[in-house]
């Protein structure tokens, strides 16, 4: 019914033309690439692989690699920035507001690439504004030419010399930071040598090493000042090992759950946010062990002597001016970004344009073929939207050659061919329900309208009430636009709501009260037998709709014989009828069931149940066959199925009574507490709580109790889904 008729075509061009092709196609959004095998499939030794100078295919993307090297690049600026160490990003977010959009004209970026770029701007997400104002660029402006979709070479230089610059200047920061981080060890061990009266670099100690520290071992007496042999023995101590390093702040956590069944001291130094400064102690005897636990958990030692080299006897003043010396370092270093990001903002800006539009492009391109300098690329359209496409490469590919196929053909060669449903918006609001099911396959029918009808029908049907419906559209349109609802399926939701106050009218009742207005046809709680017979009338034409859906779709495809005989096909839908009527006379006359539909129903089921004979016998052909003990049972399983799916629409009387009942419930609760003190108060509450659980609880149940009979009763007699989604490629990426 609704579903778009593709037509494929391919394209053979000069690759320059078919760039500015594929750049108009992409702000078309209506072209899905296909394989080149899709499309020549009667020329196959067209394709390399074949041997000779043949069309050579390809399936990647070659700007995937730049782009994603520049949103790389983007996240460790934007996460320096984060720290305080940058002022800002390289290059525009993809993503925000419309209230941020700058104002970037295409002509601007892509006038050397494709006039009709209107659109792209957005879709590169330049979206956001600088501290210093938007980012706005006059017409005619220094950087208006300066984006001229750079060949694959020349922006694979300027991006990997980009990537270079940066690695450089990230690792030079690891670095100075790791130095940073030895230095500050250090200090914080002569601190605490000299916290515990050890500090021997201002006066010379007193004679003998080790008074009152029976580890330090002997030695000569105490250095002058100056001289670093004091340290050297307090590192070389009898007993004791010593580690000093840097560990990560999960690792710490295991390192000192491992030091509580472990002869081991670990001390905490210094704490940061990512890491931790530690001093561990062992016994020396136990330190071969210690080792193994340190490299399980990555410890990286710092060797204090190593640091402490060549400063003589003024080591505190050594480290402080080595600490001074890197922290300038590392400011410089964390400023050059910056300096270079203000130097160069514009023109990194237009670099990831570019890129980016080259990778869109090439998505579009991404399964062409290449022969020489010429492109060939395939793909789905639309139909209808065929005219602009043979538009655009009218306009911007007057040597490129445009073929195109119609389905059919595509369809004869065994091609699966994707979905695009297309209807109004009443209609076009549930094919969300119909996607919750299955996406209609390119051959089967749209139930989208059906399922717009039917699905008001039956909430309508089950949860008629004024005041609950028109709730139920003011709670989906607030939910809607607090974002906590999809915007179609909130329009669901509306329109079933306002179906289910229509049928408030038909019952006359307003929040559970049928004393308000008149009931315009009958009431649940006085008329359930007209709700029954509605019901089943409601279910008999609902399923008979299904079925002759059904003898349409088997048209369609040319099962002419299944069509005629099959359970499900005329023939079903004969017994089907024969059986209600015959119902219908066994409840309402008392003579019971005439003969003639007797006979008919008897002829009717042998007809049914040697289908596959007779399919096979008149048209020659049919399905493999199943076996007649699986057939036999099959058949029988239909025909039961028809009786209770019909029996299953009596849900719809039964929850419209089940909803008067509690409606009623509510309002005799609510009495009940009206003669305790401050009953006013109660009454009004109760009715609140009850209504608000009659909205909420069942009307979800409701919903669910909808589905079922579309999902189930509704399509089980005709649809079957497994489509794929068409899906055009655009400017804006899909990751």
């Amino acid at each position: 019914m609704a579903v778009v008729e593709m037509t494929g075509i391919s394209m053979v061009g000069p690759r320059e033309e078919i760039e500015r092709v594929a750049a108009g196609l992409l702000s078309l959004g209506n072209f899905e690439p296909v394989p080149l095998d899709f499309a020549m499939e009667k020329h196959p030794g067209a394709l390399s692989g074949s041997g000779g100078s043949r069309i050579a295919t390809f399936r990647e993307n070659p700007y995937d690699e730049l782009l994603e090297v520049l949103c790389e690049i983007q996240a460790l600026v934007s996460d320096e920035a984060a720290q305080g160490r940058t002022s800002g990003a390289i290059f525009p977010e993809r993503g925000g507001g419309a209230s941020a959009r700058p104002q970037i004209s295409s002509g601007e970026l892509y006038d050397r690439l494709l006039p009709s770029f209107a659109s792209l701007p957005e879709a590169c997400g330049l979206n956001r504004r600088h501290e210093s104002g938007s980012w706005t660029m006059p017409p005619g402006g220094s950087g208006a030419r300066s984006l001229v979709c750079p060949s694959l070479e020349e922006a694979s230089a300027r991006v990997k010399g980009l990537q270079r610059r940066i690695k450089f200047w990230r690792e030079r920061s690891e670095k100075l930071q790791e130095e940073r981080e030895k230095l500050l060890a250090a200090k914080v061990f002569l601190d605490a040598l000299a916290s515990a009266g050890l500090d021997r670099t201002k006066s010379p100690p007193g004679a003998g090493g080790g008074k009152g520290r029976p580890d330090v071992a002997s030695g000569p007496p105490a250095a002058a000042p100056g001289s670093t042999a004091w340290l050297e023995r307090a590192l070389d101590t009898r007993y004791l090992s010593l580690t000093f390093g840097r560990l990560s702040t999960d690792n710490y956590k295991r390192l000192a759950e491992m030091a509580g069944i472990t002869p081991l001291l670990v001390f905490p130094v210094v704490t940061e946010k990512d890491y931790v400064l530690v001093a561990i102690f062992c016994s020396r005897d136990y330190h071969p062990e210690a080792e193994k636990l340190f490299r399980v958990v990555y410890l990286k030692e710092y060797v204090l002597r190593e640091i402490l080299e060549g400063s003589g006897g003024a080591m505190k003043e050594y480290l402080e001016e080595q600490l001074g010396r890197s922290e300038r370092a590392l400011r410089a270093l964390r400023e050059a970004p910056r300096q270079y990001l203000e130097r160069h903002r514009k023109e990194l800006e237009l670099l990831y344009c570019a890129v980016y539009a080259k990778q869109r492009i090439y998505s579009l391109c991404r399964n062409r073929g290449e022969l020489g300098d010429v492109f060939i690329v395939s793909g789905l359209v639309p139909s209808p939207t065929l005219p602009q496409v043979e538009d655009v490469i009218e306009r911007f590919g007057p040597n490129t050659l445009l073929l195109t196929e119609k389905d059919d053909a595509l369809k004869r060669r065994g091609r699966r061919l994707p979905t695009l449903l297309k209807n109004t918006f009443p209609v076009r609001v549930f094919q969300e329900i119909v996607a919750l099911y299955s996406l209609p396959s390119y051959d089967d029918i749209d139930p989208s309208p059906l399922v717009a009808l039917s699905f008001c029908i039956f909430f309508g049907f089950m949860f008629g009430d004024v005041g609950h419906g028109l709730l139920i559209s003011a709670g989906a349109w607030f939910l809607a636009r607090k974002g906590i609802l999809k915007k179609a399926f909130s329009s669901v939701l509306q329109i079933a709501g306002f179906s289910a106050a229509a049928f408030g009218f038909l019952y006359g009742s307003i929040f559970g009260s049928e004393e308000l207005i008149p009931a315009l046809w009958t009431s649940p709680m006085h008329g359930i037998n007209d709700l029954i017979l509605a019901s089943l009338v409601t279910g008999t034409g609902f399923l008979s709709l299904g079925i002759a859906l059904n003898i349409l779709t088997l048209r369609r495809k040319g099962r002419i014989g299944k069509m005629l005989f099959d359970c499900e096909g005329l023939a079903g839908l004969l017994f089907y009828w024969t059986a209600v009527a015959a119902g219908a006379f066994a409840f309402t006359s008392g003579e019971g069931v005439p003969k003639p539909l007797l006979f008919a129903l008897a002829a009717l089921f042998l007809i049914i149940m040697c289908s596959s004979l007779l399919e096979r016998l008149f048209f020659g052909r049919g399905e493999e066959d199943e076996g007649g003990v699986v057939h036999t049972f099959s058949v029988l399983h239909a025909l039961l199925s028809f009786v209770s799916n019909t029996a299953s629409f009596v849900r719809l009387a039964a929850f419209a009574l089940n909803h008067a009942g509690l409606s009623a419930a509510v309002f005799m609760l609510g009495d009940m507490v009206r003669s305790v003190p401050g009953g006013p108060v109660f009454h009004a509450a109760v009715l609140l709580a009850g209504n608000a659980v009659i909205v909420g609880l069942e009307g979800l149940i409701v919903f669910i109790q909808t589905l079922r009979l579309e999902y189930y009763e509704f399509f089980g007699k005709f649809y079957h889904g497994g489509g794929i989604p068409f899906e055009p490629a655009t400017w804006r990426s899909r990751e």
